[in-house]
């Protein structure tokens, strides 16, 4: 899942109010003193001081909590900030000849990130002089978080200990940030709960680590526990907390929060609302989150990317695209998330021409070097069925990861081509990059593609002994999937039985029924049937799939009560739509859609080619959703033959028509557009939910083992 393009945590770096601008290389010109505190450390003078000109300068404060609803102006003046900061325990007077130092390994991490460097200069500093510098610990703080660092950050732990700051409570909270950050969460708790005083910071850094490593309970549980202590929330406690009721797709939790944000008056802070938004979206209330959205005076990037994301996530790729237009409208400058979304809102409904356009704009903006962007395009282009492009992107990218690899390989899976996804799988390895579970997921898909049964139980095999990859469930499904696509349905049967996991295994059920349903194995197919209504009661696909068994063989009495049974147990079908890009237009078709301005051309269409497709002996077979079939025209209704007869008649001859589908292509459709692709000699690509189809004079890249 991707989150809001800010997740505001401790360490988000956001401006502070009427900030003027200060050079980040210089220490801040004055303190005068307001309140005077000698010590006799070293033989220098300290003294607790403020700025004249209105900061804070709680160095934790600037760092680690900075306060919410600002101009977007003074995030730039956000640099210059460093030269403000004093230390936490005792601020120096600028006249100490060790100041300088201090503020040279300052300069060091915020303009250069040289970790290295100013550890050496660290480890040169006197036993005496650890409490003069807390200031420096708290940059080395954020730049192990920058990092992910947790060898550096737990160096950095041993210091502020030796130098008796660990009782300070914002660099405890800092401490409990970077743990969390870095992945060691257990550390992170053991330094919150010695923490003698607890501030909204350390709350704040405890729901961000539970978060991370997903403890969204946790983190709930922790925002309830602080809310009981009347501690004073700010707009990051909301973000994080929000941010745990979207992973979590707890709704009822989420409502609670927006009270309790509403009653603080934060509201109308375009992050939290960002946050709002991002969580309707993730709990599938798309209505709430554009209620929130539209009660915004001016939206920022951060909450058209969060809402954009949400119709990506629910499959409005078509809405997605609409708002982006609005965005560029309103001249909202999009950002790196928000392209990568438009990226698979595209690939959604296989609109190749709009993410050619995306990517000319990553392209003119400079982001294309950005590697999440990069692998998006990737992703992007297989996906809408231009494989070449998809590989003439990774060639083009300076550098790729796993993840990289993972999209190419997966995209080679989808088009059904294993030997090209085992290529890639050999050549990653030969540059030394690890594959991880993902890319086992990728070949093993690839394997179950093809239907290579040898080959899909010897990756898996490997994954352990070669690679020291444990499998997870997602990997014993595939390999279900592999064995009972090969027709070993016993074998399958029994994997499933025998899995090393606790629970009920719906996907693996619901894989082995699919199965099932390729070989018309009817009794089999209800064992299975009855596994997955005894797991999930409320899901349609599995009365979906038996019905399309008892088609398949014939017995439809035995479909008509299956049919029955779903009706009475009140269990909607996923309603079937198609789309298809026409002149950078998105068109979307249902079943026996009447809607579409040009739908009497689109059926006198079809009428044509079920003509002339009945002269190569084409017989039609039963509509499953319109039983009993009297008239040859319902079997012309389909979304996907709507969508391909359109592009027909709407693009020049010989053009690719490409069609998305968010259903698997029924096999009546499947074989009619062979046909259609012979008659009129045209590339038709279909991107359904399970596989990309190219047909091309009468044949399928699937071996018709996917329909």
């Amino acid at each position: 899942m991707l989150a809001p393009a800010y997740t505001l945590s401790p360490s988000t770096s956001l401006p502070l109010i009427h900030q003027p601008q200060r050079s980040t290389c210089d220490p801040p010109a004055h303190f005068p003193a307001t309140n005077d505190r000698e010590h006799d450390k070293c033989g220098l003078s300290f003294t607790k001081t403020y700025p004249a000109s209105g900061y804070n300068t709680d160095l934790g404060y600037l760092l680690s909590s900075r306060k919410l609803g600002v101009s977007e102006d003074a995030e730039q003046s956000l640099a210059a900030c460093i030269g403000s900061f004093e230390p936490l325990h005792c601020n120096l007077n600028v006249t100490c000849p060790q100041y300088t130092q201090g503020w040279e390994i300052a300069r060091l991490l915020n303009r250069k990130g040289d970790f290295t460097q100013a550890f050496k200069m660290v480890d040169a500093f006197e036993e005496e002089e650890h409490m003069v510098y807390s200031v420096v610990f708290s940059e080395l703080l954020q730049q192990s978080i920058r990092e992910k660092n947790l060898s550096a950050g737990r160096r950095v732990h041993s210091l502020i200990i030796g130098s008796g700051c660990e009782a300070d409570y914002m660099l405890a909270s800092s401490l409990v940030h970077m743990f969390a950050v870095c992945g060691s969460l257990a550390e992170a708790i053991q330094i919150f709960h010695r923490m003698q005083k607890r501030n909204v910071y350390a709350w704040t850094a405890l729901m961000d680590g539970y978060t991370e490593s997903g403890q969204y309970s946790q983190a709930i549980e922790a925002y309830y526990e602080m809310e009981q202590l009347n501690l004073e929330t700010d707009g990051h406690v909301f973000v994080a907390v929000l941010r745990a009721c979207s992973g979590l797709k707890s709704l009822e939790d989420g409502r609670h929060i927006h009270a309790c944000i509403m009653e603080s008056g934060l509201d109308s802070n375009v992050y939290v609302s960002s946050a709002l938004i991002n969580m309707y979206a993730k709990c599938g209330t798309l209505d709430n989150a554009y209620v929130v959205f539209e009660k915004l005076s001016k939206g920022n990037v951060v909450s058209w990317s969060a809402l954009i994301q949400g119709c990506v996530e629910h499959s409005h790729g078509k809405a997605a695209l609409q708002l982006f237009r609005h965005m560029e409208e309103e001249c909202v400058e999009p950002n790196e998330v928000t392209y990568i979304s438009m990226l698979k809102a595209c690939s959604s409904i296989t609109a190749l021409e709009q993410g050619k356009h995306m990517h000319a704009q990553i392209i003119q903006k400079g982001l294309e070097s950005n590697l999440s962007i990069g692998n998006a395009l990737i992703d992007m282009y297989s996906k809408c069925g231009s494989i070449c492009d998809a590989h003439t992107m990774f060639h083009r990218m300076f550098n790729v990861d796993v993840i990289s690899w993972s999209s190419l390989i997966g995209g080679y899976a989808k088009h059904n081509n294993y030997h090209s996804a085992l290529g890639a799988f050999l050549c990653m390895q030969e540059m030394n990059i690890e594959p991880n579970g993902i890319t086992y997921l990728s070949v093993l898909s690839a394997c179950s593609h093809a239907v290579l049964f040898a080959e899909g139980c010897y990756h898996f095999k490997c994954m352990a002994e070669t690679h020291s990859i444990w499998p997870t469930l997602e990997h014993y499904n595939a390999l279900v999937d592999i064995i009972g696509r090969s027709g070993r349905l016993d074998a399958a049967e029994d994997l499933i039985e025998t899995l090393p996991f606790g629970g009920p295994n719906y996907a693996g059920w619901t894989s082995l029924l699919d199965s099932c349903r390729l070989h018309g194995e009817v009794s089999r197919g209800k064992e299975c049937f009855d596994r997955i209504v005894s797991i999930e009661d409320r899901d349609a696909l599995g009365y979906v799939l038996m019905s399309s068994i008892y088609a398949k063989v014939g017995l439809w009495d035995d479909f008509r009560k299956i049919e029955d049974l779903r009706k009475c147990a009140n269990l909607v079908k996923k309603p079937a739509k198609a789309y298809i890009e026409v002149d950078s237009s998105i068109h979307e078709f249902i079943v026996d859609d009447n809607s579409h301005p040009q739908i009497h051309e689109v059926y006198m269409k079809l009428s044509s080619l079920d003509l002339r497709m009945r002269e190569l002996g084409y017989i039609p077979q039963q509509r499953l959703d319109s039983f009993p079939v009297k008239e040859v025209a319902a079997f012309c209704g389909h979304s996907e033959k709507l969508a391909i007869a359109f592009g027909l008649i709407s693009t020049p001859e010989g053009t690719t028509v490409r069609v998305a589908k968010n259903l698997r292509v029924c096999t009546d459709c499947h074989n009619s557009v062979k046909l259609i692709s012979k008659i009129e000699r045209r590339e038709i690509i279909i991107a359904d939910a399970y596989q990309i189809h190219h047909f091309r004079e009468g044949d399928c890249c699937c071996k018709d083992e996917y329909a």
